[in-house]
């Protein structure tokens, strides 16, 4: 929830339709967040790999991040009111688009929230490919990890429905959007840090692994080096990128189109509709998990990937004859085609990320799932922030959104419609490349499992 609600979920409907700032500013926002995470979330897990405590390598860590991160996240929704109207001073321009002290002062809070978050996430990715050396009980790792993660997509889908609700509408029916999203920021504040810190209570840590490779701490530089220098794991980052940039676009040019063009402008509907959206997205995400991961056990991982991809292109396509206004409720049906590509995102892709570690092992002779993951990690939050900002872009320029508009013209709505099924169709198509050379199959990995063991003994579980 700290990330997809501060940078997904609530970001442009609070900031562009409810405040109305440039869609394409916002987006650029974020991708300062990004960069910023080029270094923080490498910072981040080159420390923890390094660190030797009573508590372990993670833990401490992600107590103290998770907190912060919580007290922290109320901040984004509220530096309007903080600010006051100096915030709306125009401090200069770029391309066209005037930039003003509340961007300047959301991109530097964020820099500080999301380094916080650095050192709570990339110690907790660490521990989960920690957790198993089996090839198939990673996937199961993955499958509980994965249905937690579609009750999340769930509670967005409600945080929408609620926002976006008749709870908040003024005198006049309006939906006050900002008044929406103030109202939930501080419970959401309270629910990042206290499921931020179930894992540290409760997930015993594998700590004999703290003990394999040399003891010298390894060098900022010389881990990225190590990271870049890893085959398998450039594939599945390419994989994951173009995956993620193309589901995130449907999710968020999905939630315009129901708002423009399935409800004719009425956020109360298209926000119920989100949220029912969301239900379906989850009882077929979560019903599905126990088929892939039997699938899983029977195939590669790979071929798993590969299927799911087909499945989202072929949301595209249903998404065109779906997507129409007299039969609002028929946009559920691609959706629930759609939600099999962010489990793979979830579930395939976090057991592959494992499976690199020991391979990792093998060529290094150290243990660095937290510096490897934040390598991987990186491009991930790259591709949500390039997700973003298309969606800017073509909210802004390409279809012409005016946020003032309760209604958008036609026209607008269908340059808004078409790039929503032609951009993520397009995007699906890289990833069945690279997943066709990717060299980590089930054979391969079995190889690796006994080069490790002969080497170094086995560690228990």
């Amino acid at each position: 929830m700290a990330t997809q609600a501060s940078t997904s979920l609530l970001w442009l409907p609070f900031f562009n339709l409810g405040l109305g700032l440039n869609a394409a500013v916002l987006s650029g926002v974020l991708m300062i967040f990004r960069l910023w995470d080029a270094f923080s979330d490498p910072f981040a897990g080159n420390i923890s790999d390094n660190a030797r405590t009573r508590w372990g390598r993670r833990k401490p860590f992600m107590v103290v991040a998770a907190v912060v991160t919580g007290l922290m996240f109320p901040g984004f929704w509220f530096l309007s009111d903080w600010l006051g109207p100096a915030g709306a001073t125009v401090l200069f321009a770029v391309a066209g688009n005037e930039v003003s002290v509340l961007v300047v002062a959301l991109a530097a809070y964020g820099v500080v929230f999301f380094t916080f978050y650095s050192f709570w996430s990339m110690p907790y990715y660490a521990v989960q490919m920690e957790l198993t050396p089996n090839y198939d009980e990673r996937t199961r790792v993955s499958g509980w990890i994965s249905a937690f993660v579609n009750l999340n997509q769930l509670m967005g889908g409600a945080i929408l429905w609620l926002v976006g609700g008749g709870l908040f509408a003024t005198a006049t029916g309006h939906i006050d959007l900002p008044a929406g999203v103030k109202a939930v920021a501080i419970p959401l504040g309270v629910i990042i840090i206290l499921a931020g810190l179930l894992p540290v209570i409760f997930v015993k840590t594998r700590v004999q692994l703290e003990k394999i490779g040399p003891l010298d701490k390894q060098g900022f530089w010389a881990s990225v080096k190590q990271s870049a220098q890893c085959g398998p794991m450039w594939l599945l980052i390419g994989i994951s990128f173009f995956q993620v940039v193309a589901s995130a676009s449907v999710d968020q040019l999905g939630f315009y189109l129901n708002i423009f063009k399935v409800n004719a402008g009425d956020i109360g509907n298209a926000s119920y509709l989100e949220f029912v959206r969301k239900i379906c997205m989850l009882v077929a995400g979560v019903g599905l998990i126990p088929f892939w991961i039997w699938l899983a056990e029977k195939w590669d991982k790979k071929q798993i990937v590969m299927l799911l991809l087909g499945a989202g292109m072929f949301a595209q396509v249903l998404a065109y004859f779906c997507l129409r206004p007299d039969m609002p409720y028929l946009q559920i049906l691609p959706s629930m085609f759609t939600s099999g590509v962010v489990s793979s995102i979830w579930l395939i892709l976090p057991s592959m990320k494992a499976d690199i570690m020991d391979y990792d092992e093998l060529r290094t002779g150290r243990r660095r799932e937290a510096s490897l993951n934040s390598f991987y990690s990186w491009f991930i939050k790259a591709a949500l922030t390039v997700s973003l900002g298309l969606v800017g872009v073509v909210i802004q320029h390409i279809a012409g959104i005016d946020p003032a508009l309760a209604q958008q013209p036609e026209a607008v709505v269908d340059r808004l419609f078409y790039a929503f099924l032609i951009i993520p169709a397009v995007l699906f198509l890289v990833p069945v490349v690279l997943v066709v050379r990717y060299p980590l199959s089930r054979e391969r990995m079995n190889q690796v499992r006994a080069e490790l063991e002969a080497r170094r003994g086995t560690v228990p579980i």
